[in-house]
């Protein structure tokens, strides 16, 4: 015959488990997310670095020769857009 009850999800807990307190798993959690912010921050600010040298070395050269500004960031937003994305 077929047993009409619902499977358990939870069996029980395991016996080499050990409790720990919450402050401990929070502080845990935490950590974990603080890091990966960290992590997420340093990549953005190292592809913005690496990308933004050849950016104000054109910016730089065009100003060096004359240039005025509005043609200069006409020129640097016009070569951003026609960059292919990644």
């Amino acid at each position: 015959m077929n047993d009409p009850s619902p499977t358990p999800l939870y069996v029980g807990e395991s016996p080499v488990s050990v409790p720990i307190p919450r402050a401990f798993e929070r502080a845990y959690l935490w950590l974990v997310a603080g890091l990966g912010g960290l992590a997420t921050a340093a990549l953005l600010i190292f592809a913005v670095a690496t990308q933004s040298n050849d950016d104000a070395a054109r910016i730089a050269a065009g100003q060096a020769s004359g240039g005025r500004y509005l043609d200069t960031l006409v020129s640097a937003l016009a070569t951003n857009q026609g960059r292919k994305p990644f």
